[in-house]
């Protein structure tokens, strides 16, 4: 029988054969004891992201707690259920996310189920004139199996300032799948109603969840966005650069270094509205080593929902210093007044430490101890006196990872063992790690867990001593392998990088004929600084701080 139930913590198995009569009688309920595989624990996201400056929230608290919300089910099987928020506007909003709760997300096959996030905007109040309202945004999701969440969804519309914003996550009948989905909420208090509509539970409007008998099922749901109107952006992590040299073509390899011609090319790009007269200019002075060849670049008319790319050519100087970062400044205008800025940051020459093959974030696999590599190839042979790895990891329970290094000899040490197992069942629950490890620190990781995030940073000892590889060759491809050893939580490598003693020795070729005339094609993706691949001496200092620390004494 459909009933309006909440969800009680049990196996999902157990779950989805229970059937209870009941409607709306909060005191129908019942709560098992029986324990998850893991215990629940909040994943919360930050309020408001890189996507956009607004955060709108009615929610007091971004607690998820456990048995806080219902939905029209059959045995934890939903129905169709749309949950809403209504945010009256005193600005434009350019929305591009939505963020809503999960209090558990169960698919019963393939691990992932179907929602829906729409959009509408109104004059009159709701839910009494929503029958009015403009749709003016939808996306249809996947969403994975998780408890004590918040997912953020990416969704773009913009709303106008003295309307109602209503934002509905709609959950499919899923009596044919077998799905479980139950918002996250809380009883933490709210500025305006959460709103439930359930047509098989006879909910066939939105109504609150006060009024239907939960007071206490405060729906977290956040809007992110930037002011409304027409916006112009410069896509940064778009950017692309190509270097040329006349004497020596080969050096044409994605590698700035002193004496080339660089050419940048950044996309502008449009939003809610068209512009005229677009002109993208780089920013003075100019970085140090850096002169300008063509700094300003005439892009005219950009439509609505389209972009322009930004040609700039630049020269290095042939005494500049190698491996030192520099940063374009970039502004743009237009005949409407609206202007943006933005930068494209880069490096002269080729770092010494060399970076991973692959290309970062690589996912984690959940529950599977053979885990996922990630290769690092040295071209320098050093015959090893001390190693430390940096290691930037993101992942929900650090209990669950073990982290190992094999060395291009086949030596293998391990760097992390399920920190805080065998001491506890399941290990520690914190979150993320940027750490070094190195045989010269004094944190333990195994037995640390101080509930922080991220759970540790800066040097950390091995689970064994690096000290295996002193006397071999840098020459070759190491391996990092790290793998989730628990069903539940999930992750990924950010970056790792090797620092060897005695270091690697940065490079560059100096091109003594000059650059070429004119501007060269790109070929070159410019990566993002979580993704260089031979800038990553640059990330790590800029991400890390500590990871270009190393013992500066022998072993006795």
């Amino acid at each position: 029988m459909l009933k309006l139930s909440r969800f009680t913590a049990i196996p999902v198995a157990i779950a989805l054969a229970m059937s209870a009569p009941g409607a709306f009688a909060q005191s129908g309920f019942s709560h098992s004891t029986s324990e998850l595989p893991k215990p629940q624990r909040q994943v919360v996201m930050p309020l408001g992201t890189a996507c956009g400056s607004i955060t709108l929230t009615q929610s007091t608290s971004q607690a998820i707690t456990a048995g806080s919300s219902v939905s029209c089910n059959t045995g934890g099987v939903h129905a169709e259920n749309s949950y809403y928020r209504s945010f009256p506007l005193s600005a434009d909003i350019n929305v591009c996310q939505v963020q809503f709760g999960i209090e558990t997300a169960a698919a019963a096959a393939g691990g992932s189920q179907p929602v829906t996030v729409n959009l509408y905007t109104g004059a009159g109040a709701f839910p009494g004139a929503f029958g009015s309202y403009t749709q003016i945004a939808t996306t249809a999701l996947s969403v994975p199996d998780q408890a004590a969440s918040i997912f953020p969804a990416t969704i773009s519309g913009l709303a106008a300032a003295g309307s109602n914003l209503v934002v509905e996550v709609l959950t499919p009948d899923a009596a044919g799948s077998g799905d479980s989905f139950f918002i996250g909420s809380n009883a933490g208090g709210e500025s305006a109603p959460s709103y439930l509509r359930a047509p098989d539970c006879g909910l066939t409007a939105p109504a609150t969840t006060a009024s239907i008998g939960f007071p206490d099922m405060n729906i977290v749901m956040n809007v992110i966005g930037n002011p409304g109107g027409p916006t112009l952006s410069v896509g940064s992590a778009q950017a692309s650069v190509a270097d040329a040299c006349s004497s020596n073509p080969g050096q044409a390899n994605g590698v700035i270094e002193p004496g080339e011609t660089v050419t940048i090319q950044v996309p502008i790009s449009a939003a809610a509205g068209s512009f005229t007269g677009v002109v993208a200019s780089l920013g003075l002075p100019a970085p140090a080593g850096i002169t300008y060849v063509t700094s300003s670049s005439n892009l005219g008319s950009i439509a609505d929902g389209t972009s322009a790319t930004a040609t700039f050519v630049v020269t290095v100087d042939q005494a500049a210093t190698c491996v030192s970062a520099f940063t374009l400044p970039i502004n743009v205008t237009s005949n409407e007044g609206s202007t943006a800025t933005g930068s494209v940051s880069s490096q002269i020459g080729e770092s010494g430490v060399v970076a991973p093959n692959e290309t970062l974030p690589l996912a984690i696999p959940d529950s599977v101890p053979a885990g996922t590599t990630s290769t690092i190839t040295v071209g320098q042979a050093i015959n090893l006196t001390d190693l430390e790895v940096a290691v930037q990891i993101d992942h929900t329970w650090v209990g669950d990872v073990a982290i190992s290094l094999t060395s291009p000899g086949g030596t293998t040490v391990s760097l992390l063992d399920r920190p805080g197992v065998p001491a506890g069942t399941f290990g520690c629950s914190n979150d993320n790690m940027a750490v070094v490890f190195s045989d010269a620190a004094s944190v333990d990781p195994e037995t640390s867990c101080a509930g922080t995030t991220p759970w540790l940073s800066g040097p950390v000892l091995p689970a064994s001593p690096l000290s295996a590889f002193d006397g071999e060759s840098t020459l070759g491809t190491w391996t990092l392998t790290v793998s989730d050893n628990a069903a539940g939580d999930t992750g990924q490598i950010v970056n790792w990088s090797l620092n060897p003693t005695p270091g690697l020795q940065g490079i560059c070729t100096v091109c003594t004929a000059g650059g070429g005339p004119g501007p060269v094609q790109p070929v070159v993706d410019l990566p993002t600084l979580e993704t260089w691949s031979k800038l990553a001496l640059g990330l790590l200092v800029l991400g890390f701080g500590v990871f270009g620390l190393r013992r500066r004494a022998r072993r006795m």
